[in-house]
């Protein structure tokens, strides 16, 4: 009996000891450690930009030529960059595509912005191609193919890093996709004619990948009608899809004879209710639309003279661009893509006749500042947008910085006698510039 009590002590005495243990061991688990966070600093990687260089003619200078694929002439090349900050020069004009690199400064627009921008007027070709120098990406849109008799799109690949790249492109049609795997080999550059994937496609849209670094992709378009040439256009990765859409620097230039067309693609699996409102000096007109899954809507923009600021609500994610021709000066067309919007942005200016769009899309007054570089002196000016309006004005020189105490939208309009074009900026910073990372 002594024994059995003797055993049965022990076992308690054993366990008080174990649940003692766990109860020290919870609380110290259950205390708040005192942990220090520290910033660290992250650079972002260098600046660069990248221009597509000049036009493509598909068959060769007759046309006739079976796989001819070459680039003609050269395009006019405007820049605005910080001084010193470049580790290479950009060229006064360039036949193939080119890239610029910014090692130091504040990344923005203000510290490197470029365009191109080039007339030609050739038997097949006629009209002014402008656009702006963006940023390579690993991914993005192209919304502005068309394959049919008269219509000609070729894409114009290039790698500027020192990494091969393995493209994936896949071509939207109407309710249907194709896809097609090009590789892009350190600094190569591809001129891809579209019609063996879209031969009698009215419209589509490209979306690409890529598996290794960021590339850049244009696509060029060119028109004719019977004989005669109507315009060319080359046109950057446009907006990702997007439930709000504005449009900066559209205005009816066919007096009538031909209208604006607003071109929407639906990427995703739910139908989109479409509202498009255009802001005009005197009058507002309503758009509406409905775009189904894999689908694209085509509405013509039907509105009164002068400026007209677009905007667009989705209740889906759409992409989106205006196809607006002119007949006056000459006949040419513009695709005028979704405008990103800005506090600060720098825009160079073409060496042909240029109107800066500035657009105010909310509901209180913007005051801009704008500061216009004529290279030897600059000119300071202030000015106040409405609510939902825009500010058009003529500018020449070389560049011209602008400041606004709200967000707004920017584009430069080129109506010359040399031909027409839209062009819209886009921010080039890279991620880190704004990062803060905490590490505990």
């Amino acid at each position: 009996m002594k024994i059995a009590l003797r055993a049965l002590l022990v076992t308690i005495v054993l366990a008080l000891i174990g649940l003692h243990w766990q109860l020290n061991l919870s609380s110290t688990l259950l205390e708040p450690v005192d942990r220090a966070s520290k910033a660290v600093s992250v650079e972002p990687l260098p600046l660069m930009v990248y221009c597509p260089g000049a036009l493509v003619e598909v068959g060769g200078v007759s046309g006739v030529e079976l796989g001819k694929v070459e680039r003609v002439g050269e395009a006019l090349v405007s820049a605005s960059y910080e001084s010193g900050s470049l580790s290479e020069l950009p060229p006064v004009s360039s036949t193939e595509g080119f890239s610029a690199i910014a090692e130091q400064g504040e990344q923005s627009t203000n510290l490197i912005s470029i365009l191109q921008a080039q007339a030609i007027d050739r038997e097949r070709s006629s009209g002014l191609a402008a656009t702006y120098c963006a940023k390579p990406t690993a991914s993005g849109w192209l919304l502005n193919g068309s394959a049919v008799v008269g219509s000609e799109s070729v894409l114009i690949a290039a790698n500027p890093s020192a990494v091969e790249a393995l493209v994936e492109i896949d071509f939207h049609f109407q309710g249907r996709i194709v896809s097609e795997r090009i590789a892009l080999a350190p600094q190569e550059r591809k001129l891809i004619p579209t019609a063996a994937y879209a031969n009698g496609e009215r419209q589509f849209a490209i979306f690409f990948q890529s598996s290794g670094p960021a590339i850049s992709m244009v696509l060029q378009n060119r028109e004719t009608r019977g004989l005669q040439p109507i315009g060319v256009e080359l046109e950057p990765v446009t907006s990702n899809p997007a439930k709000m859409h504005y449009f900066v620097g559209f205005r009816p230039l066919t007096q009538g004879f031909e209208n604006a067309r607003l071109r929407i693609y639906n990427p995703g699996i739910d139908s989109s209710e479409v509202v498009v409102t255009a802001f005009g000096l005197e009058n507002v007109e309503l758009f509406r639309t409905q775009v189904g899954p894999g689908s694209f809507s085509d509405i013509e923009l039907v509105v009164g003279e002068g400026h007209q600021l677009i905007a667009l609500e989705a209740s889906a994610e759409v992409i989106a661009a205006i196809k607006n021709p002119t007949i006056d000066p000459i006949l040419d067309f513009a695709w005028i893509q979704p405008a990103e919007l800005f506090s600060s942005v720098t825009v160079p200016l073409s060496t042909y006749r240029n109107n800066l769009v500035i657009a105010n899309p909310e509901a209180t007054a913007l005051e801009i500042t704008l500061e216009v570089d004529f290279g030897s002196r600059t000119s300071l000016e202030t000015a106040v947008v409405a609510p939902y309006s825009q500010l058009v004005l003529p500018l020449s020189g070389v560049s011209v910085r602008v400041d606004g105490s709200s967000l707004f939208g920017v584009a430069l309009e080129i109506l010359d006698p040399a031909g027409y074009s839209v062009v819209s900026p886009t921010e080039s910073a890279n991620p880190g510039r704004d990062l803060e990372i905490f590490v505990n």
